[in-house]
């Protein structure tokens, strides 16, 4: 049982992630399922790595580790992974972004060393430059924890997918802004305490709520009078802008927001004007045409 289960390890160090994922349902392994694959391959890149810097040498503790079969694994990785950083860039020094062992769920914590081992090979050879043979992960796993567990929940819920592009050197930022421009505008209405229902119906309180036919303020039609009624639709996710699309009797407008009794919070709830359909127009008594 010994060399078999040493024989499987070997196939394990040499082959790529889908027959290391085929190849874990044979091995008793107390790890979590979800995070085996992830420690597989963080070890073998990890060895490439030190091979590539160090050669045949190794730092004093290194343990080199891939017995899947101890509980222990994630630990040793890491441990190895800062015993290479310190090595490398110094005992007390990590990239900008360091993660660090902290306690969490298995996949987290595996996702946690993947994540450090890709800032220390930027750190090494310059970002994204490996060493061949790199076996690397899911490009989500190099973002920050933040990122990552609200990309991953959002996509577990349902209803969101990550588009932005895994080749697009500022990927992680393009998902952060992603995922938190779909909170805002599907998730943020819902769950709003102060949201318009709770609160009445939204008037106009200025005597300067100019409407305007597009959001840049270019195509004034008027102004609306004092305690209208409106309904707010939608906002310009455009930044710095105050700009909001409103509908009521005779009129589908856009407007700044502080010109009604609506409140920031609801306004910055209001869902992303390019993700509805609109179009705006004024035909009410106090509009004066474009």
């Amino acid at each position: 049982m010994r060399r078999l289960r040493f024989f499987l390890l070997l196939i394990l160090m040499t082959v790529a992630l889908p027959l290391a994922a085929r190849l874990q349902d044979a091995i008793d392994s107390p790890i979590d399922p979800d995070a085996l694959p992830i420690l597989i391959n963080a070890r073998t890149d990890l060895e490439l790595l030190v091979n590539q810097t160090l050669g045949s040498e190794r730092p004093v503790g290194w343990s080199g580790s891939l017995d899947v079969t101890t509980p222990d694994l994630p630990l040793l990785i890491r441990l190895d992974l800062e015993l290479l950083a310190g090595t490398l860039i110094g005992q007390v020094e990590r990239p900008a972004g360091w993660f660090g062992a902290v306690g969490s769920t298995p996949v987290a914590i595996a996702r946690d060393i993947r994540h450090d081992l890709e800032l220390l090979a930027d750190a090494v050879n310059g970002p994204n430059i490996r060493p061949p043979g790199w076996a690397g992960s899911d490009p989500l796993m190099r973002c920050s924890r933040a990122t990552q567990a609200l990309v991953n929940w959002l996509e577990s819920q349902g209803g969101f997918t990550l588009t932005a592009s895994i080749n697009d050197p500022d990927f992680c930022q393009k998902a952060e802004l992603e995922a938190s421009l779909y909170v805002e505008a599907q998730l943020a209405p819902a769950a709003s305490s102060d949201g318009q229902a709770a609160s009445g119906p939204v008037t106009i309180d200025s005597p300067f709520a100019v409407a305007f036919l597009d959001r840049f303020a270019r195509q004034p039609v008027g102004s609306i009078p004092l305690g209208t009624s409106i309904e707010p639709v939608a906002r310009s996710y455009t930044e710095f802008s105050r700009m909001m699309l409103v509908r009521g009797d005779g009129f589908e407008v856009f407007m700044d927001w502080d010109g009604s009794t609506l409140t920031e919070a609801q306004f910055r709830a209001l869902p992303d004007v390019n993700s509805i359909a609109s179009a705006t127009d004024c035909a009410a008594e106090w509009c004066t045409g474009e």
